[in-house]
């Protein structure tokens, strides 16, 4: 790994999830999969818990293009983080990692893909994306998948005044084909089981949020990122299973954590912003080395 990308994965570490991270890690419950295990080739061990993605109008989704804004609409976890960080002080975000065959999961590489977020249920965390976050496109141009196709997605956990928990995360399994990805081991879990809040919502300005971005693999030919799954409110609509009721309680409880929805989404969009720029110079360095 060049030192570029251990400084762009040291930014992930430390700045993604604002509000900071777990110390203490503890079992965790698990779902059924997708599909039968034996599709995917390694088994994590410190995964605990199984991702849903979810559509804008509360459905789950298997599959979709690289180039969609964001990833995940709502990604939902089918375990409960540890007792201690199931209050309105807790945060969680989604990250995308790189297996590589016989390295630890813990040492693969990864970046952030969301702004942190704060839940409604405490058994079952919610990221709650925006169309301020990113595709990913960039992620899959930087780390390609080097082990069958497949490219992993983790919900990483923070509370205020914490280390960040590297483990456990909640997961879910996916594989790259061409310009699209599929799920091969996560789901099964109901999207409207919790809500979320992202930070950026909670300080960005509505304008910077209302507009549904478009995104390109940036080789020649490529076209725009494809639309919304079928029956999705047009962009800048609410999100699915996030009323303006429970919008208003997370960001209560934002409110009263120690540190300010701005001051969070304000690191988070500027960690964002490091690391895509470390992540598109590492790409642009590959293909011009290639």
């Amino acid at each position: 790994m060049t030192s570029l990308a251990r400084r762009a994965r040291a930014v992930v570490t430390i700045a993604a999830l604002a509000a900071g991270g777990l110390a203490v890690a503890a079992p965790l419950a698990s779902a059924a999969v997708t599909g039968p295990a034996a599709k995917v080739p390694f088994s994590d061990p410190y995964a605990h818990g199984w991702l849903t993605f979810c559509s804008r109008n509360d459905q789950p989704v298997t599959s979709g293009s690289l180039d969609t804004v964001p990833f995940s609409w709502k990604t939902i976890s089918s375990a409960a983080p540890p007792p201690a960080y199931r209050s309105g002080k807790a945060r969680v975000a989604l990250y995308a990692y790189q297996p590589i065959q016989y390295v630890d999961p813990g040492d693969w590489s990864g970046t952030l893909l969301t702004a942190a977020s704060a839940f409604s249920n405490a058994e079952h965390p919610v990221v709650q994306s925006t169309n301020a976050d990113v595709p990913l496109v960039g992620f899959v141009e930087a780390y390609p998948p080097h082990w069958d196709g497949l490219e992993e997605i983790r919900m990483m956990y923070s509370a205020v005044d914490k280390a960040q928990l590297t483990t456990p995360y909640a997961v879910a399994v996916i594989r790259v084909t061409g310009s699209r990805w599929t799920l091969v081991e996560g789901g099964g879990g109901s999207c409207a089981a919790g809500q979320g809040l992202s930070m950026e919502t909670v300080s960005l300005p509505k304008k910077d949020l209302a507009k549904q971005e478009t995104a390109t693999t940036g080789k020649p030919g490529s076209g725009a990122s494809s639309a919304p799954s079928a029956g999705a409110p047009a962009a800048g609509g609410s999100s699915g299973g996030s009323g303006a009721a429970g919008s208003a309680r997370l960001a209560s409880a934002d409110s009263s954590s120690g540190m300010s929805g701005g001051e969070v989404a304000g690191i988070a969009v500027g960690a964002l912003a490091v690391v895509w720029a470390a992540i598109f110079l590492i790409a642009r360095r590959r293909r011009a080395a290639s």
